[in-house]
């Protein structure tokens, strides 16, 4: 007498087998791409587990060996050059150096072993109880949002594994519970450098041993055109009309961990800026440029390095900006860090150009290459014009009232 052989049906054509021996295993066979595929199990349990993951996979159209990849494998896709985030632009250079940072230090030597099939939530949650601060726990989660995101999409993780939800980091002991404040967009004015102190800061360098006349100029234009420190570090003379005093800003030097890289600007829009003829402290700027235009070649950088090439950040802080603003008093806060960086040089131009009469907030906009007027209008209006006194003016009670 032949027993019958049990047969377990699921969608997608999927079917699983019992073993035709007491210690034999449960087969699964299934049609993908025209070919018959098969797999095994050890018990009833475990084939009905594997079909259901086969059967949700082929329903989604995600091949099946994508199965057996490794977290090692997902981290690849996530950070694949070729892959196409969901913004559909490619990542910056500086984003992509700090992803590979976050994967390699904390993501890949705890996920990295296991297969995606088999991650789970406590998986996740070791890795993001890593991060030494806050600010780092949110920059993790960020990027392991990112990577279930590209599993997703690929096919190497399934909905149904939902891998990040309670996945919550908690500081180690001692270190404070308190998460990072959201930082406002706007700026305010005590966030702005005066007038006398830029000048002050720009006249300072030549009091420097070994300092070049046009340090001057450097503070002074960006200060003027709005400039970040990537798109001045990448200056060259050919980018400046000095008749129309414009500044074609079509590229960007920035800094990884390990070199330098030209890259187009922040946001990859190109813009055209200007600078005025004279500075409000009273500096010919415009006969600045022209000296210094006249002293190199069109391809030369402006504003090069002490021993050429690209300026660095923190070189550039260590030799020019530390030594100056420290000379002239440049304010400082309560833990000792500079209160006005570099890059607050360019409120100065923003602010200053949101005053002049003939200039829209659309204008200031594009010189600044902000992605919207939102977005100027968020960070600067206040400070040029504000509400609340407005308001108070415009709804004073003139005139009788009526006794009520």
């Amino acid at each position: 007498m032949t027993t019958e052989r049990e047969v377990l049906e699921f969608d997608c054509g999927v079917r699983a087998y019992a073993p035709t021996t007491p210690d034999g295993y449960w087969r699964i066979r299934w049609e993908e791409a025209g070919k018959r595929r098969d797999t095994t199990a050890r018990s009833r349990s475990q084939a009905i587990a594997k079909a259901g993951e086969l059967v949700e996979r082929l329903s989604r159209g995600a091949a099946t060996d994508l199965g057996k990849s490794t977290g090692a494998d997902l981290v690849a896709h996530y950070l694949d050059p070729n892959r196409r985030p969901p913004r559909g632009h490619p990542w910056s250079e500086r984003h992509r150096d700090e992803q590979v940072r976050y994967c390699t230090r904390y993501v890949t030597p705890e996920i990295g072993l296991i297969a995606c099939r088999h991650l789970t939530r406590y998986d996740f949650q070791r890795v993001l109880a890593q991060a030494p601060t806050a600010s780092v726990a949110q920059h993790l989660r960020r990027c392991l949002s990112g990577i279930v995101n590209a599993g997703l999409d690929e096919g190497l993780l399934l909905p149904r594994q939902d891998l990040l939800r309670g996945v919550r980091w908690t500081p180690p002991t001692g270190a404070s519970m308190q998460e990072p404040a959201p930082v406002g967009r706007s700026v305010t004015d005590e966030e702005i450098p005066t007038t006398a102190m830029v000048h002050a800061l720009a006249h300072a360098p030549a009091q420097l041993p070994c300092s070049v006349w046009w340090r001057e100029l450097e503070i002074l234009l960006v200060a003027y055109s709005g400039l970040r420190w990537g798109e001045h570090a990448a200056l060259t003379a050919d980018r400046i009309d000095p008749t129309r005093r414009r500044i074609t800003v079509d590229r960007q030097v920035i800094e990884t961990r390990s070199s330098l890289k030209l890259t187009l600007p922040k946001g990859r829009r190109r813009r055209v800026t200007m600078y005025p003829a004279a500075t409000p402290g009273g500096v010919d700027l415009a006969a600045l440029v022209e000296k210094r235009l006249a002293e190199i070649a069109p391809d030369d950088l402006v504003f090069p390095a002490p021993m050429g090439g690209w300026a660095r950040r923190s070189n550039y802080g260590r030799i020019i900006w530390d030594p100056a603003a420290t000379s002239i008093d440049w304010p400082q806060k309560s833990d000792g860090r500079w209160a006005w960086t570099f890059h607050l040089l360019r409120h100065v131009f923003a602010t200053w150009a949101l005053n002049q009469p003939d200039l829209r907030l659309e204008d200031v906009a594009r010189l600044l290459g902000h992605s919207s007027t939102r977005v100027t209008q968020d960070i600067y209006i206040h400070v040029a014009d504000d509400l609340y006194e407005r308001f108070s003016a415009a709804t004073e009670q003139n005139g009788d009232l009526r006794p009520v």
